[in-house]
């Protein structure tokens, strides 16, 4: 059992870090995601409390599909 799980071991090491690396950057990258949002959000308050907008209405213009 212990030279089966050595074999395994040295073999799979490094594919578990890559997946840990991926999962890690993954994670990393929905949090940009999140941040990015929360700055533009915060902008867009910020320009309404300057022109005293109340509240906006999400309707569009045109005849979009809202998503």
């Amino acid at each position: 059992m212990y030279h089966y799980f050595q074999s395994v071991m040295q073999n799979t090491v490094p594919f578990l870090l890559a997946w840990e690396v991926y999962v890690f950057c993954m994670l990393l990258f929905f949090l940009s995601i999140v941040i990015r949002l929360n700055r533009m959000e915060n902008k867009i308050q910020a320009i309404c409390d300057y022109h005293e907008i109340e509240d906006y209405e999400e309707v569009p213009r045109r005849k979009e599909v809202l998503l």
